[in-house]
């Protein structure tokens, strides 16, 4: 585009001369010669910035001294009192900032903006000391747009910033399980941008054994897995975006300064992933590298038209871009681990402190059943209170898998000391203990979710004191201070041999830390005494 317009204002500028001819200039032959000099100069960078990437670039510093020389002299060659508005000064300076500002960035803006208002300067007051008819008003004026041109395209380029933002489509799928799809999208994603032909993404991990390559192209899309041995430190050597060139020795890559390339020729030059380039055929490229938590690969990507140093830039944001989006899909990924593996603990606690108990404690009341019927005593009160509890815990186990598939209802709320009286009834019944609860003289609702949780807590609390402590009464107390409930469950068993080293019970330790509450085993003088906090989501 850079090359197109200089080549369509040399044109414009030297029809306007040539076609204007009745107005007077200074120099109407020296003029001619001078404007269509420059415009096969135009010419040749135009074709040249269409079929070299390689000579457009180290020729653009060039062709930015040769248009501010062009510009002053054409300028005072042409221009008369007669051609204020006529006068190309304004567009030519424009394109020469906006050259500057579209190939490099603010400060060759800057430099570029410095270059033309002081060679201007210089070059009217020597046109003025030798006589030439220079009207200094206009002169001054035109100094005055050039500063005003330059500060706002300086300002322009500053807030461009050094590349070009890209952001891919949204891929399909449950995030967290679409890396797969990531790849394949990527390919897609990088051929529509450049309008290319056939492109590689080899990317790999860093807990796999594998590199996984996908490639794209006319024949389609494929992907297989290649020996880490092969290709494992050439991934590592690709640090910053490069156009290349194999059979020429070129190479354009990325410096770490902002929106800089380094052009570089030579025997090391153009030597990107020797492997893969000989592999897959590759002479002229762009290779990407790509970099995220779960592991690093390079994008190359070659026939396409017209190759040019703007596509470094692109292509650099997009493996940033890239990389950004393999992150969120490993956190995606990890969050999705996470949470099933609380599911599944969650489940487990559940499972031990209501149907594991509960099948314990129903092994319990049948050994005692068959001692019973071997006395020669009626069993069939007893048959009748199994039967009881096992449809009680039916029903418990079945609203138990409604919550897990329907999810609980997180307004609604229960009195907490109805469901522990109801509770302990049935627990006392089914051990064979006596059970109490002390509670406060107010009403304590709470959530469901945390009724089913404390629920837990206090049957794995009554099955562990039943069978390991061999107690016959347990107490629960339950109250509510500052915006938590506390729970004092104590018992008249045996407690622990060795109080020092004793451990607290697992699924409860798990069930209250989940619940980020706090849970403590205190001494007592017989049994055992468990302290448990909890926050009951009410303001303190």
């Amino acid at each position: 585009m850079v090359a197109t317009g200089r080549a369509l204002l040399a044109l414009s500028f030297l029809l306007a001369v040539w076609l204007e001819s009745h107005e007077p200039s200074r120099t109407q032959g020296v003029s001619l010669l001078f404007l269509s000099m420059y415009l096969s100069w135009a010419a040749a960078l135009m074709v040249i910035a269409w079929r070299s990437w390689w000579f457009d670039y180290r020729l653009a510093p060039v062709a930015q001294g040769v248009d501010i020389f062009v510009f002053l002299g054409a300028v005072y060659l042409t221009e008369s009192h007669f051609t204020e508005f006529q006068s190309p000064f304004l567009g030519l300076a424009a394109f020469l900032l906006i050259a500057a500002m579209v190939r490099w960035n603010w400060r060759a803006t800057a430099i570029t903006a410095g270059l033309l208002l002081v060679t201007n300067l210089m070059f009217g007051l020597v046109l003025y000391r030798i006589g030439v008819d220079i009207d200094l008003f206009r002169f001054s004026r035109r100094i005055i747009y050039v500063i005003v041109l330059s500060a706002m395209l300086v300002w322009l380029s500053m807030s461009r910033g050094s590349g070009r933002a890209v952001s891919m489509p949204e891929p399909p799928g449950i995030p967290g399980e679409r890396r797969e799809i990531v790849f394949d999208s990527t390919l897609t994603f990088v051929l529509s941008l450049l309008t290319a032909r056939n492109a590689i993404f080899v990317f790999a991990g860093s807990e796999e054994p594998w590199i996984d390559l996908r490639q794209i192209g006319p024949e389609g899309l494929t992907s297989r897995r290649l020996d880490p041995a092969i290709i494992a430190d050439e991934l590592l050597e690709l640090h910053r975006t490069a156009l290349f060139s194999c059979s020429k020795q070129r190479e354009l890559a990325e410096t770490d300064e902002e929106g800089v390339l380094i052009a570089r020729s030579g025997p090391l030059a153009g030597d990107i992933c020797p492997s893969l380039t000989r592999q897959f055929n590759i002479d002229e490229g762009i290779a990407v590298p790509v970099s995220c938590a779960a592991g690093s690969g390079q994008i190359i990507v070659w026939n396409f038209d017209s190759p040019c140093f703007d596509d470094i830039r692109l292509l650099s944001a997009f493996g940033e871009e890239l990389g950004h989006v393999l992150d969120r899909e490993e956190m995606s990924r990890l969050a999705r681990v996470e949470v099933e593996t609380g599911v599944r603990q969650a489940v487990a606690r559940d499972l031990h402190d209501s149907v594991a108990q509960f099948l314990a404690g129903t092994l319990f009341r049948l050994e005692a059943l068959r001692r019973w019927v071997h006395e020669g005593n009626d069993a069939d009160g007893e048959i009748d209170s199994i039967k009881n509890a096992l449809r009680r815990e039916q029903t418990q186990l079945r609203l138990l898998i409604e919550r897990l598939r329907r999810g609980e209802e997180g307004d609604r709320r229960v009195e907490i000391a109805e469901e522990l009286r109801s509770l302990l009834r049935e627990a006392g019944t089914h051990w064979n203990i006596a059970t109490q609860l002390v509670q406060p003289p107010y009403a304590l609702p709470v959530s469901v979710q945390l009724s089913h949780e404390i629920r837990q807590l206090v049957r794995e609390a009554i099955a562990n004191a039943a069978r390991h402590g061999k107690c016959r009464k347990v107490v629960v107390g339950i109250a509510h201070e500052d915006g938590q409930l506390r729970l004092d469950i104590k018992d008249d068993g045996i407690g622990f041999p060795d109080f020092a080293v004793a451990q607290r019970p697992r699924s409860i330790s798990e069930r209250v830390d989940a619940l980020g509450g706090q849970f403590h085993l205190r001494e007592a003088e017989r049994g055992t005494h468990l302290e448990i906090t909890l926050k009951s989501g009410e303001i303190a």
